[in-house]
C-alpha cells in the first residue's frame, strides 16, 4: 500500500479511539483501525477477551476456555473474574487451573482485541502503543511469581516480547531478546511491597520499548536488539498468569486492577 493512502475503520461497538495497525501479519502502518482508549475509573472491556483457568465444562482438567468480548461486556462475572461496583476488576487463578495449549501454567487474563471478532488484527512496532495499568496483588502462590502484564507477539513463533512479573517484593520485566529464541533480558524494579498499589506502563514507540513501574522507567530498543521484531505484530495482555502449577485449589494468585487504559497511534 502506498504511503499516501490512509484507510481506517471505526469500530462503532468499541466507541471512540485512536489509530492502530490492522490485520494479522506485519501490517503496513498506513492500514489502520480505530479502537477505544480508557482513561480511568470504570474499566472498559469492549476490546478485550478473557482466558479462564477452567475448560468449557468448568473443570480444571481440560484446555483453558475463553470468554469473548460480547459476553464479557454484557456483565460476565464468575469466581475467576469479577467486575466490582467501583469499576475495578479482580482476577483469581488457582495453581490447579486449566492451561492454554503449549503452556505450563494457568491464568485468568485479558487479551487485547482490536477487532472483537478477529484475533489476527494487531499492531506493529511502528507508531506509539501504550498500556497504562494500576493494580494490587493480594495473593501469590508458593513460587512467589505472578505475571500481571504482557506485550505478546502474534506472528511467527508468537513469543511474548515482555512479561511483567512480580517476584519477592520486586517487579521483573522479562524482555525477549529475539522473536525466535527463548533468552530474556531482565529489567528489575525493586522495593515493590506485596499487597500495595502498583502502577505500570508499557510504551512501544517506533521500536523503543519503555517500561515504567511506580514512576521508574527503563528502556530497550527492540529493533536494534533484533531486527526480527520489526516483522511481528503485537497485542497487550493483563491479569494474573500464575507461574506455579503445584499445590491445592486454594493456592494461586489474585489481583485487582483499578486502571487499564490502552492508546494506539500509528504512523500515517
Amino acid at each position: 500500500m502506498r504511503n499516501d493512502l490512509f484507510a481506517c475503520l471505526i469500530l462503532v461497538a468499541c466507541g471512540f479511539g485512536t489509530v492502530v495497525s490492522g490485520p494479522g501479519h506485519a501490517a503496513d502502518p498506513t492500514d489502520v483501525r480505530v479502537v477505544p482508549t480508557d482513561d480511568h475509573g470504570d474499566i472498559d472491556l469492549n476490546c478485550w477477551k478473557l482466558t479462564l483457568p477452567v475448560d468449557a465444562s468448568g473443570s480444571t482438567d481440560g484446555k483453558a476456555t475463553e470468554i469473548p468480548v460480547t459476553k464479557l461486556v454484557s456483565g460476565y462475572n464468575d469466581s475467576y473474574f469479577k467486575k466490582n461496583a467501583n469499576g475495578s476488576v479482580t482476577f483469581w487463578c488457582p495453581v490447579t487451573g486449566a492451561k492454554t495449549e503449549g503452556t505450563e501454567y494457568p491464568r485468568s487474563e485479558l487479551r487485547e482485541m482490536l477487532d472483537p471478532g478477529d484475533p489476527s488484527v494487531n499492531w506493529t512496532a511502528q507508531g506509539t502503543h501504550i498500556l497504562d495499568a494500576e493494580c494490587r496483588i493480594s495473593k501469590i502462590p508458593s513460587s512467589s511469581k505472578v505475571i500481571i502484564g504482557q506485550i505478546h507477539s502474534y506472528t511467527g513463533k508468537a513469543k511474548p516480547l515482555v512479561k511483567l512479573q512480580y517476584f519477592k517484593n520486586r517487579i521483573e520485566a522479562l524482555v525477549k531478546v529475539s522473536p525466535t529464541a527463548g533468552k530474556d533480558k531482565k529489567l528489575t524494579f525493586p522495593n515493590i511491597e506485596f499487597n500495595t498499589a502498583i502502577s505500570y506502563q508499557f510504551q512501544l514507540n517506533d521500536g523503543l520499548l519503555t517500561i515504567t513501574v511506580n514512576g521508574e522507567s527503563q528502556s530497550q530498543d527492540i529493533i536494534d536488539s533484533n531486527s526480527g521484531w520489526g516483522d511481528e505484530t503485537f497485542y497487550f495482555k493483563a491479569g494474573v498468569y500464575v507461574q506455579d502449577n503445584e499445590g491445592d485449589e486454594s493456592e494461586g494468585a489474585q489481583a485487582t486492577f483499578s486502571k487499564l487504559a490502552v492508546t494506539h497511534n500509528a504512523k500515517r
